[in-house]
């Protein structure tokens, strides 16, 4: 039996503003693209402090409703959410249809604007997973994509110099700059693939490529590539911008 649910904690006045401003901007009394009111104008339609109003735009910021300009103001974003599938599509569509709770774009492909091809050591857990030696370097492709020219992710993969040097993916210019493909391209065809995916703060260099907020976390994916023997052939780390994307699977039962 679990305990009955307490009662609901009451909210903070800026995030009060916040849900205020955010319908608004479903609405359509804000669109997207235009520049918000200045913070005075804002605290006087609402009837609070700048301070206030400012916790309320950092929200709107984190969850992705608004993003700032240096020397311009703030802006409302064209909030459009990109569907991330975590297990393959059924061939027969079975899968593909349906109702879903977010409505989020899954024909609008992103473009890669930095690419980056190097054998390097890997992380220490990516390692242990394809089973490289100590002193045994990962051919490491790093990509950064866009959608509408706004950065919404980057991904490294992870490939043993032994299954990967020499063959095309290793150079910056060829490199299709995701796990799939890369092993396809190496004739390689993984049985299956495996995907953990979590929420977790940005690193600094990472909320710089994004272009992110402080305060908003990025949602982080490792796929890794199952061989017919059980050996894990690749690993594709995915990091996102969490205003951007919604992470979708489907089981069979």
């Amino acid at each position: 039996m679990t305990d009955a649910p307490g009662p609901a904690q009451p909210k903070f006045q800026y995030q009060r503003i916040a849900d205020q401003l955010r319908a608004a901007i479903a609405e359509g009394r804000h669109r997207a693209g235009e520049r918000l009111p200045g913070e005075d104008a804002l605290a006087k339609e609402y009837g609070v402090g700048a301070v206030t109003i400012q916790r309320a735009v950092e929200l709107l910021k984190n969850d992705g409703f608004l993003a700032g300009r240096r020397g311009s103001g703030v802006y409302v974003q064209d909030l459009q959410l990109l569907r991330r599938h975590g297990t393959p599509r059924r061939t027969d569509g079975q899968w593909a249809a349906g109702p879903r709770i977010w409505p989020a774009n899954e024909t609008q492909r992103p473009t890669i604007d930095q690419v980056e091809v190097n054998e390097e050591p890997a992380p220490s857990g990516v390692a242990a997973v394809l089973g490289l030696h100590a002193e045994e370097d990962a051919l490491v492709c790093d990509c950064r994509f866009l959608v509408d020219g706004r950065p919404v992710k980057l991904v490294r993969t992870y490939l043993p110099t032994r299954l990967s040097r020499g063959g095309a993916v290793a150079r910056a210019d060829s490199a299709p700059g995701d796990l799939q493909s890369m092993l396809a391209e190496l004739g390689l065809h993984p049985e299956y693939i495996r995907e953990e995916v979590r929420g977790r703060a940005p690193f600094s260099e990472e909320a710089n490529r994004l272009g992110i907020p402080i305060g908003r976390f990025v949602l982080e994916a490792y796929r890794v590539a199952i061989d017919g023997n059980g050996q894990a052939i690749g690993v594709e780390q995915t990091t996102m911008d969490s205003a951007s994307y919604v992470v979708e699977y489907a089981y069979e039962l």
